[in-house]
């Protein structure tokens, strides 16, 4: 059976009125996903990835076939949707993306202007050049969507970890509360 072509995720998504324009700080937008017409998986949303030269962004809106998602960090669709999102980045360890993965920030709640996230930040080594990293997770309940960002930069890069807090930053600016 062929697999069905990636269709890409609209630039504005129309159920959250969220924005994934060319370029969000100083990341650019190099891909996005429409799950419903790439997987015939509606329940998975959509996926958009941004990149500077040192920093990764994916963005994910997707409601798992969940009909009431309240916003905010702190409703049970939420806490399981991170703990499902934590155990992702574990079995993507697991399965070679990531060697030494260690939580070094959190799980806590993180303040981006008006959003609130729960979010944890792990330490890991890359396989294939074995340079130290950081990868964290933001989850929230946004308009009856989960919102879930994942984000890796080096360890060691001042300039990088600057870029990874600009770039949520300037999606949170533009998302309305």
């Amino acid at each position: 059976m062929a697999q069905p072509a990636r269709a890409p995720a609209p630039e504005r998504n129309a159920e959250t009125g969220l924005a994934f324009p060319d370029t969000i700080g100083p990341a650019r937008k190099v891909g996005s996903i429409d799950y419903s017409q790439s997987n015939a998986a509606p329940e998975l949303g959509y996926a958009w990835n941004y990149e500077t030269q040192a920093i990764t962004t994916t963005f994910y809106i997707y409601n798992f076939g969940i009909a009431k998602i309240p916003p905010g960090a702190r409703s049970s669709v939420v806490l399981t949707q991170f703990q499902q999102a934590i155990a992702d980045v574990e079995t993507g360890a697991k399965a070679g993306r990531y060697e030494q993965l260690k939580p070094s920030q959190g799980p806590g709640d993180c303040t981006v202007g008006a959003m609130v996230f729960r979010c944890i930040t792990f330490t890991a080594i890359l396989p294939r050049d074995k340079r130290p990293v950081f990868t964290r997770l933001f989850v929230t309940g946004y308009r009856n969507y989960v919102l879930k960002i994942r984000q890796d930069w080096p360890q060691n890069a001042p300039a990088a970890a600057r870029e990874v807090d600009v770039v949520i930053q300037a999606f949170a600016s533009s998302a309305e509360p």
